[in-house]
């Protein structure tokens, strides 16, 4: 299944030709790199981390870490992830997609990568970059029998054309 913006890949080549960009997280006023969610009610930890590039178009790269310290199963089995851009077509933009059919057993972790290429090439990326505005969504995950809440992540790309 060819999922575009969602993307769902284990390995990651990146190319030495264009520089990449950190995302930053501003979930809970974070404005960092690096992103984790706790729970600490069933012990697991999604940790959240993206990257951009621009070359005629804007690439995208989200990487999630599913950490299960718990004593029961963290399941995806069942789970739905939406990426939202405010600015970048995504083929997928603002829709649900199912997850990986997997189950997270306690002490493991998974790795996943959501990645996204803009359908719509202009003249300046880089415009699309000034306001952007990334939201990951993840509903339907289960510890055990028990729905987890959604967890609700938002980026923003580092812009070094702001810093000339």
């Amino acid at each position: 299944m060819r999922l575009g913006w969602l993307a769902l890949a284990a390995p990651l080549v990146l190319s030495s030709c264009a520089s990449t960009y950190p995302y930053l997280v501003t979930t809970d006023g974070c404005n960092c790199e690096q992103y984790i969610v706790t729970d600490q009610r069933w012990k697991f930890e999604v940790e959240f981390s993206a990257f951009y590039r621009v070359t005629d178009h804007v690439e995208s790269t989200i990487n999630i870490i599913f950490h299960n310290k718990g004593r029961d199963t963290l399941s995806l089995r069942q789970a739905y992830i939406r990426g939202a851009s405010s600015n970048v077509r995504y083929q997928f933009n603002d829709k649900f997609q199912p997850m990986p059919y997997v189950a997270i057993p306690p002490g493991a972790s998974y790795r996943m990568a959501l990645q996204g290429n803009d359908t719509e090439t202009v003249d300046e990326p880089w415009y699309k970059i000034a306001g952007e505005r990334v939201t990951v969504e993840i509903r339907g995950m289960l510890y055990g029998l028990s729905v987890v809440p959604p967890i609700v992540v938002t980026f923003v790309p580092f812009n070094p054309k702001l810093l000339s």
